[in-house]
């Protein structure tokens, strides 16, 4: 007897199909890597793999708690970003004047460069203090038997990390939010003043629904930004994360352990867009995100 269902099993097979071309190409890139490292014989210019993953494995604790502090901020940006963009795009795509007043701001703010900002977020929040949500014990104090629990303790906090991270992936879900909602075809239109709805009624009913599929789209591009932001954040302005790993490796000139510090954001980035991907697709409508 299957434990999958026919049609789990057949959903599963389709996923591992789609990450075959993204395997292929992660393999090839570590195969080009590897030759042009060889080719250039030294690692302090291009570190090779088993120098490379030699470094990893020396700090492997510090990398493994560093990574679930920065995929914590990841987490809590992601949810600022997408809470606010939904909901500030829902208000200001139906109250027409706050628009016209509100998206020449908001432009001009996309339009100032993002690492500029990171210090400013950091020092609101060192002065303001942080919003701890939850506290938690991580999962390197269960793997690495040397790392105490209080080492290993981790927050789901509103801070300036994490609000930098939000502010960063905001912008593609508010606008996208304030697109979809002005794009409602004529015929629901006419028939939400056929049936009497409230100007309430044809955003909860119409309105929010029909741009619901370009919101879960848009969510694509806050999950990443949303990484960016964060790692940006602790790479100009934080002592911590594994943004600051990298500044750590920059300052010893330890080209191995950079290169691996980045390799490790990379397998994250991709897995917590694979899982944001997912449990979006979860929670909406079948075809809401292809």
């Amino acid at each position: 007897m299957s434990i999958l269902s026919p049609q789990r099993s057949a959903e599963t097979k389709q996923w591992v199909r789609r990450q075959l071309p993204t395997v292929a190409a992660g393999l090839l890139f570590v195969l080009l890597w590897e030759v042009i490292a060889r080719a250039i014989g030294n690692n302090r210019i291009v570190a090779d793999i088993p120098y490379t993953v030699g470094s990893l494995v020396a700090e492997a604790d510090t990398i493994s708690m560093q990574v679930m502090e920065t995929f914590s901020s990841v987490f809590v940006a992601f949810v600022l970003a997408v809470l606010f963009g939904v909901g500030l795009g829902v208000i200001v795509a139906e109250i027409y004047s706050l628009r016209q007043m509100t998206m020449p701001l908001i432009i001009f703010a996309y339009a100032v460069p993002h690492p500029v900002l990171a210090p400013m977020f950091i020092i609101w929040f060192l002065v303001g203090g942080e919003v701890t949500l939850l506290t938690f014990t991580g999962p390197t104090a269960y793997v690495f038997p040397d790392v105490a629990a209080a080492d290993a303790q981790l927050d789901l906090a509103i801070d300036g990390v994490s609000t930098f991270g939000a502010w960063v992936g905001f912008f593609p879900v508010f606008i996208s939010t304030i697109t979809g909602m002005n794009e409602l075809e004529d015929r629901f239109e006419h028939l939400g003043t056929v049936l009497g709805a409230t100007r309430w009624q044809m955003v909860k009913y119409f309105r929010f629904w029909r741009a619901l599929p370009n919101i879960a789209s848009s969510i694509k591009s806050t999950v990443q930004l949303s990484i960016v932001g964060v790692i940006v954040a602790e790479f100009i302005a934080s002592s911590s994360g594994i943004g600051y790993q990298i500044v750590l490796g920059w300052k010893t000139g330890d080209l191995g352990y950079m290169f691996g510090v980045v390799l490790v954001i990379m397998f994250g980035s991709y897995t917590f867009y694979q899982l944001a991907v997912w449990t979006v697709k979860r929670v909406t409508p079948p075809g809401s995100v292809s």
